[in-house]
């Protein structure tokens, strides 16, 4: 059965990782990425943390699903095969800095000539407009000027620290998804193309719009320490092992301390409120970690959950790709690689009743599928051996 996107072509000029996944996402919605690679080294996030046997994570992650054509997009020759394939596709996507794609001559402008309902998109560092703009930019750069570094950190007035490697480039990659998505949308239903731009730095700021929202108000940007809300935390069991739990409604407090065998923290005068807890939090924290730390992990958990307590894990890696609720939800899922077998693969975390949605298949080789690309337009084998020699693919 087809994908909520099948039909749906993408012709994409993306590299390393914000783009990338978002054509990914898009992919595993049903739609053909046709990728477009420099005709000698292609995308050099092929290269990062690449293995021995020829696995690369970073690649396999942000590229699988996607047909691979190299080319020198830079020729006459690459130019003309570009705007053919313009004829044939909805969206073209880009990561370059702006003003690299209208060098090219591949442009919303200059494409809209020749598919007038062309959808081009850009996931840009900075944004459109303004002093930074056609600066380079990677995740760590929109980490930090985002402001997410400072409350990782803990504050202000604390080093910064940096989140999750790659945490700005995933975030970045989601909102552009969604925004190519609402662009063919708007296309089927108004039947106009137009350009979508989104950015690094816009998406972090888009990530904090609680915080911020409260920092305009206020013009305080507090400190954010561990365990800031001593019931909406982690804690550590008598095996080393952690757990969360998250209380945002004052209900479960009493049921909390039932399960922990601390019915005297209820009516503890320092405790009684919500308010109360805040401002006692290293008290009621310090109580708190004393209690977790006489059973294990996972019976605390079974005695939470039996009360109806939220609450969950602190799971490794390893937990997460055995947990059965990710299994049964296809979040961690298989494919079969070309060469290196059975792999393990992130699966879509969106599911839809009446259609598939998920994983296809590897990312390409380089190159891959260069000539069935090009006999689909109509050329030649003849004119794909001319181009062989003028080096265009």
């Amino acid at each position: 059965m087809a994908g909520p996107l099948d039909g749906v072509r993408i012709l994409d000029f993306t590299r390393y990782q914000q783009g990338p996944y978002a054509t990914v996402m898009l992919s595993d919605l049903g739609a053909e990425v046709i990728k477009v690679e420099e005709r000698l080294n292609g995308d050099l996030g092929r290269s990062l943390g690449l293995q021995p046997d020829g696995w690369c994570a970073y690649f396999e992650a942000h590229n699988r699903n996607k047909r691979s054509i190299t080319l020198d997009s830079r020729t006459e020759r690459g130019r003309e095969i570009v705007y053919r394939l313009t004829r044939e596709v909805d969206v073209v996507t880009d990561n370059f800095r702006p003003g690299v794609m209208k060098r090219l001559g591949y442009d919303y402008e200059t494409l809209k000539e020749h598919n007038p309902q062309i959808i081009t998109a850009s996931a840009s560092g900075f944004g459109p407009e303004g002093p930074n703009t056609h600066e380079p930019s990677f995740d760590i750069i929109g980490q930090g000027m985002g402001g997410i570094m400072v409350t990782e950190g803990g504050g202000p007035e604390c080093p910064p620290r940096s989140a999750m490697g790659g945490l700005a480039d995933q975030v970045g990659a989601m909102v552009f998804a969604l925004g190519i998505a609402s662009a063919i949308i708007a296309r089927d239903r108004k039947g106009v193309g137009q350009h979508v731009d989104v950015s690094l730095l816009g998406s972090q700021v888009a990530l904090q719009s609680m915080q911020l929202t409260g920092f305009m108000r206020h013009d305080r940007q507090p400190a954010t320490p561990q365990k800031a809300n001593p019931v909406f935390a982690h804690y550590t069991g008598s095996d080393g092992k952690s757990l969360t739990i998250g209380l945002l409604d004052p209900k479960w407090w009493p049921a909390l301390c039932r399960v922990l065998g601390r019915e005297d923290l209820v009516t503890d005068e320092r405790f009684a409120h919500p308010k109360d807890r805040q401002q006692n939090r290293e008290e009621l924290i310090c109580e708190l970690e004393r209690s977790f730390a006489t059973r294990p992990r996972d019976e605390w958990l079974r005695l939470l959950k039996a009360a109806d307590v939220p609450c969950g894990p602190v799971n490794t890696y390893a937990e997460v790709a055995t947990d059965p609720q990710v299994l049964a939800n296809g979040y961690i899922s298989e494919l079969e690689h070309p060469s290196l077998g059975p792999v393990g693969v992130v699966g879509s975390p969106i599911r839809m009743s009446a259609m598939p949605v998920g994983p296809r298949a590897t990312a390409p080789e380089l190159g891959q599928h260069t000539e069935e690309i090009l006999l689909g337009l109509g050329y030649t084998w003849d004119d794909i051996d001319q181009f062989k020699r003028e080096e265009v693919i």
